[in-house]
């Protein structure tokens, strides 16, 4: 993903949001819940950073229901949203029972699916949809959707990925781990040993977080995770270690221009800035 790309996500996202201001514009309507991060976002476009924002946009949406009734809609969205990343929905509302509730976030992970190949945003798409899906689901007995086949999962679930920096990767048994973790929850992505250790895993969501889990509890120095990104298709085929060694050959010395072309080479050069602050 390069800057320019970057940028035109970032820029859709404010105009999205100016819109929804326009339409959802009574008192309580939207909420944002840091307006700071607005503030972040017109400064990175008007002075042309390459530095990456950290905080994503989120607010929340108040949609009116009949009755007087309501319910919030928080919405969050990645850096990479509308172009390579879907944005994050979530429902609160006291209108749903449990089994209602699961009805409609798998529809919600079901209608994001459908916006993968999407280019511009759809917030507001998505919202009239809801509230239309809402208002029947409340009116809809229970016991209809009891009597549904069963779905366990979306058609094509999101995939997540994590990007993990640690203070060193020396052990060999740390390494051997961290290989053997992935290929046994079928993650992909790559380690790279040495000073700094740097851990890229994709896959499914819940393997994934399994995957942080077991390797976070393991003896470390300093660990930490850098960014989480949902997305719709795996950068790496399979998980491997990757060196990247400096050209004297010093083992544990990162080899800079090795690991940025690895990175481009999978498009995930953005993470040359977050990792090191390189622009």
């Amino acid at each position: 993903m390069d800057q320019q790309a970057y940028r035109r996500c970032i820029g859709q996202q404010l105009e999205e949001l100016e819109l929804l201001s326009s339409i959802y514009c009574a008192a309580g309507e939207l909420q944002l819940l840091d307006a700071g991060v607005v503030a972040d976002f017109n400064e990175f476009l008007q002075t042309e950073s390459q530095t990456p924002l950290r905080s994503n946009l989120e607010y929340i949406i108040r949609l009116s229901l009949p009755a007087k009734e309501c319910v919030d809609v928080r919405i969050e969205l990645p850096h990479l949203y509308p172009l390579l990343e879907l944005a994050r929905i979530s429902v609160h509302t006291t209108l749903l029972d449990k089994i209602k509730e699961q009805h409609l976030k798998l529809e919600i992970a079901n209608y994001l699916v459908d916006q993968r190949e999407a280019e511009e945003p759809y917030i507001y798409q998505l919202l009239s949809w809801l509230q239309d899906q809402i208002e029947t689901l409340i009116l809809r007995p229970a016991s209809e959707l009891e009597r549904e086949p069963a779905e366990e999962q979306p058609r094509t679930a999101q995939l997540e990925r994590l990007w993990i920096y640690s203070h060193h990767i020396k052990s060999s048994m740390k390494r051997q781990e961290l290989i053997r973790q992935a290929r046994q929850l079928e993650l992909s992505g790559f380690s790279r040993p040495g000073k700094p250790g740097i851990i890229c895993i994709e896959g499914e969501p819940e393997q994934v977080q399994e995957y942080w889990r077991s390797i976070k509890a393991l003896r470390w120095q300093k660990i930490s995770l850098v960014r989480t990104e949902t997305c719709r298709k795996r950068r790496f085929e399979n998980f491997t270690e990757q060196l990247f060694n400096a050209a004297d050959g010093e083992e544990g010395v990162i080899n800079m221009g090795q690991f940025i072309k690895f990175l481009e080479d999978h498009g995930t050069g953005y993470m040359k800035s977050e990792l090191f602050g390189l622009a």
